[in-house]
């Protein structure tokens, strides 16, 4: 694997299945991949913990779907608490690009859960999906097309000043590559760029098993950071040990044995115990092992916002 080109020595894709051996593979080079976390970070990033307080965790935990896993849920409690107001303000029109965006609903997310005021919303995938149709029919501001994420950058629109991912990047088999392209379209503009991008952690080989080709950590998120110089980079960890340790016993265990998990049988116990297990992670005092991650990179500057 070019080292240029993706943040992981290897490109075992567990997207596709893998035999017995592609697993113990998968697991070992995830592991060495993994290793030394906090060894060659970009200096300019700074590693934030994600908090939020009971009264905001209140207001928007009506919005979140009781069978969410702890990383979807915190993603969403994530996207709910940007400061969309001050990114607006700095941005003025908000055009975004997701790409990964698999049914496209993150761009209605935004519009209907958020409360954010969105130009326009341009999806890319490798694989079309149906409800891109649906979308495209009820918000005219909706473009979605297929591109693998290694070929973006001819098809970025203009006026994009907002590039986002959700649970997307660990797919790409040239990570690094992408970002090239978002930082090769922010140099040949003036304007403000926000980039938004969230994605598994360490410890979701554990919980996650195999699933896309790697996960990362704060050196590996240095790879990515460095090629924006002159920017603000702030990574945030989303939840903890607490969130982990839920994960695995409602879900990853239980798949484990070859069962349905936890979430659909017992909801009303799942949900209950994913709101103390947020709270419980958010009230410690140090930097734990998080669940998932959250990279904010703010190019071309008018008004700091982060």
């Amino acid at each position: 694997m070019n080292f240029k080109l993706s943040t992981s020595f290897f490109n075992i894709n567990a997207d596709h299945g893998l035999s017995k051996w592609q697993m113990r593979a998968y697991k070992l080079s995830n592991l060495l991949n993994n290793s030394f976390p906090n060894s060659f970070l970009d200096k300019e990033l700074k590693i934030k913990k994600f908090l939020l307080d009971s009264q905001t965790l209140e207001k928007f935990w009506p919005e979140i779907e009781p069978t969410s896993s702890p990383s979807r849920a915190l993603s969403n409690l994530f996207w709910f608490s940007l400061p969309w107001k001050k990114i607006k303000a700095e941005l003025g029109e908000i055009n975004v690009f997701d790409t990964g965006c698999g049914s496209g609903n993150y761009g209605k997310f935004l519009i209907e859960k958020a409360n954010t005021t969105i130009s326009s919303y341009t999806g890319t995938d490798f694989k079309e999906n149906s409800n891109w149709k649906n979308l495209e029919k009820n918000f005219f501001n909706f473009h979605f097309f297929c591109s693998d994420s290694a070929n973006i950058l001819s098809c970025i629109p203009k006026k994009t000043n907002l590039f986002i991912s959700q649970s997307a990047i660990e797919h790409f088999s040239k990570d690094l590559l992408y970002f090239k392209q978002i930082r090769k379209f922010i140099i040949n503009t003036n304007r403000p760029i926000f980039q938004i991008h969230l994605f598994p952690s360490a410890a979701c080989l554990h919980l996650y098993r195999f699933h896309g080709i790697r996960q990362y950590t704060p050196r590996t998120i240095s790879k990515i950071t460095r090629l924006f110089p002159n920017s603000t980079k702030k990574l945030f960890f989303l939840g903890g040990s607490a969130c982990n340790l839920l994960h695995y016993n409602f879900i990853t265990k239980q798949k484990n044995k070859g069962l349905s998990d936890l979430r659909l049988s017992d909801t009303k116990k799942y949900i209950n115990l994913l709101k103390e297990k947020i709270t419980e992670d958010i009230n410690l005092k140090n930097l734990n092992q998080p669940s998932f991650y959250a990279l904010i990179i703010h190019s071309n500057i008018n008004q700091k916002t982060f």
